[in-house]
């Protein structure tokens, strides 16, 4: 299998990879549903910058040297456990909410990008996803300009994928459904961070 063969199969894993469901894709929708298609938009470009941190380490071997410290996976854990409980509390206060006095959320734009960043950086499964994707796509004889052309098509990919996300749950027909069944949604949510928050944080003891 040729270089070019292999870096194309490589692409077509990481977009499966990344479009999965997921706590980054959920809270891309939600933030799009409920804060429109700017907010959404900066949350998913901190996803994507998250995501293109692990790849670079994983690319250029530093996630094999930090796994030769076991702490640092557990503190990792502990921090993504962490944020999946804020995120879930969040989410369930608005669920909790009744629609009469529901107002909608005032985040600073850049702290939107900084969540979706800190998301992607604080979940484990990205990392080792991203490992994965290196032993898969990078031949024992691949050059700098491999890696490097593998790290941006992928960070393209991400973007048009996170952002496209972002731009399907920000049109008007979503927005409205989202605020339609708002309270049903943001449980499913709560639940959904809640449960992946526990099972990191108990996976670290």
């Amino acid at each position: 299998m040729d270089n070019l063969t292999t870096l194309a199969m490589t692409y077509a894993v990481f977009l499966i990879a990344a479009g999965s469901p997921g706590p980054a894709t959920l809270a891309i929708m939600a933030t799009s549903a409920t804060m429109g298609r700017k907010a959404g938009v900066l949350f998913a470009l901190g996803v994507v910058n998250g995501s293109i941190i692990w790849g670079m380490l994983a690319a250029f071997g530093l996630v094999a040297i930090l796994s030769q410290f076991a702490w640092a996976f557990v503190v990792l854990k502990f921090a993504g456990g962490a944020y999946l409980l804020w995120m879930a509390s969040k989410a369930l206060r608005a669920a909790l909410t009744p629609d009469a006095k529901a107002k909608p959320a005032k985040t600073r734009r850049k702290y939107l990008y900084l969540q979706g960043m800190a998301l992607h950086l604080t979940n484990p499964k990205a990392l080792l996803s991203w490992s994965a994707i290196i032993a898969f796509g990078v031949p024992k004889d691949a050059s700098t300009g491999y890696l490097v052309a593998l790290l941006i098509g992928c960070a393209i990919l991400a973007s048009l994928l996170f952002i496209g996300y972002a731009v399907l749950f920000s049109t008007p027909r979503m927005m409205a459904g989202y605020q339609r069944l708002r309270r049903k949604i943001n449980a499913a949510l709560a639940a959904v961070f809640g449960l992946a928050g526990i099972k990191l944080l108990a996976s670290s003891t």
